[in-house]
C-alpha cells in the first residue's frame, strides 16, 4: 500500500510541475504570447492555467460564446479596479459575453462574464462580476464564493453559495433548483428573495430584505432582515458602495457578504501573489548584469 501511495504522490507531482501559465492579452502591442482565449485554451491541457489581461475591449468581440472543455484554471485581473482604486487608470476587467464551463473540475476567478453557464460537476467560480448564472442539470457539488451577480442564478444540487453580493434587474432576485445546497453569507440588495424548486438548502447568515419559502425542507438558520440595504439594489452600482450604507457594524460583521471566514473582496481581484512594484534598469552596459527588483504581495 505504501509503495501505491509513494507512486501515486509522485505522479501528481510530476502533473503540477509539468502545468503550464498560458497568457493571453488582446491589447495591441502586448507580449503576451496568445492574443485569445481560444488559442490559449487549444494549446492547454489539463491542469494548466490561463491569465486573462485586463482590456478596454471584449475578449472575441461583442457576440463572443467560448467553450471550456478542458480542467484549466482561468484567472482574470478582477473587475471595478480604477473605481475601486485598486489601480489608478487603465483598463478595468477581462471581459468575456458567454463563457461555457464544459468538464468537470474547472475554476474561474477574476473574470468579467456576462453570462455564464455551468455544465460540469465541481466547478469553482470565485471573485468574478457576472450578469446570468446558470447550473445545467448534473453540474453538481460547484462552488461559487466572493462573487458580485447581477442575474437571477439557477442552480443544481451540492452547490455551495457563500459571500456573494446579488443584485438583479428585476425587483425580486429569484433562486430556481437549489437542492441539497448551502447558501450563507450572502448580500441580497433586491426587494425579496423568492425560491422555486428550491429543497433541502440551507440558507445561514444571508443579509436580505425578505426571502419568500414555500418549500418546509429547506432551512432558514440565523438570516437578518433589513430594509437599508435596499437603497441602490436597481442600479448597476460599484461595490465599494455597499460599504457607505448605514448598517450596523455588529450586523455586517456577522450577516451578509463581508462577514464570515472568506468575506467578499472588492473588486474581485483574485487570491494569490501579485507583482507590487517592479523596477528594470533602461541601460544596462555590456557584460553587466541586469539588477531587477521585483515587491511581491499576498492577496488573501
Amino acid at each position: 500500500m505504501k509503495k501505491v501511495m509513494l507512486i501515486l504522490a509522485a505522479a501528481c507531482m510530476t502533473a503540477a510541475a509539468n502545468a503550464k501559465i498560458l497568457r493571453v492579452s488582446n491589447v495591441s502591442g502586448s507580449s503576451a504570447p496568445y492574443s485569445s482565449i481560444d488559442a490559449a485554451h487549444d494549446a492547454a491541457k489539463a491542469g494548466d492555467t490561463i491569465m486573462v489581461d485586463a482590456s478596454s475591449a471584449k475578449y472575441g468581440g461583442a457576440n463572443a460564446i467560448y467553450d471550456i472543455t478542458k480542467k484549466v484554471v482561468i484567472i482574470g485581473p478582477g473587475y471595478w479596479l480604477v473605481e475601486n482604486g485598486v489601480v489608478a487608470e487603465g483598463s478595468s476587467s477581462a471581459y468575456i459575453r458567454i463563457l461555457n464551463l464544459k468538464t468537470e473540475g474547472i475554476v474561474v476567478k477574476g473574470m468579467d462574464i456576462g453570462t455564464l453557464y455551468v455544465y460540469g460537476a465541481k466547478v469553482v467560480i470565485n471573485r468574478c462580476h457576472i450578469g446570468e448564472l446558470s447550473f445545467s442539470s448534473g453540474a453538481d457539488n460547484g462552488v461559487v464564493s466572493q462573487c458580485y451577480i447581477a442575474g437571477t442564478p439557477s442552480g443544481a444540487n451540492y452547490i455551495q453559495m457563500t459571500n456573494n453580493i446579488f443584485t438583479s434587474t428585476t425587483v425580486n432576485t429569484f433562486l430556481s433548483g437549489f437542492n441539497n445546497s448551502y447558501i450563507a453569507y450572502n448580500t441580497f440588495r433586491n426587494k425579496n428573495v423568492q425560491m422555486y424548486s428550491v429543497t433541502n438548502t440551507t440558507f445561514e447568515h444571508n443579509l436580505w430584505k425578505e426571502i419568500k419559502n414555500s418549500n418546509t425542507t429547506n432551512s432558514l438558520n440565523d438570516n437578518y432582515s433589513t430594509e437599508i440595504i435596499n437603497t441602490q439594489a436597481t442600479n448597476d452600482f460599484i461595490d465599494k458602495d455597499y460599504l457607505a450604507l448605514e448598517i450596523p457594524e455588529d450586523i455586517i460583521n456577522k450577516y451578509g457578504a463581508f462577514a464570515g471566514d472568506s468575506p467578499y473582496v472588492l473588486a474581485g481581484v483574485p487570491s494569490g501573489p501579485v507583482i507590487q512594484d517592479l523596477v528594470v534598469p533602461t541601460t544596462v552596459e555590456m557584460g553587466s548584469k541586469m539588477n531587477v527588483t521585483v515587491k511581491i504581495g499576498m492577496v488573501k
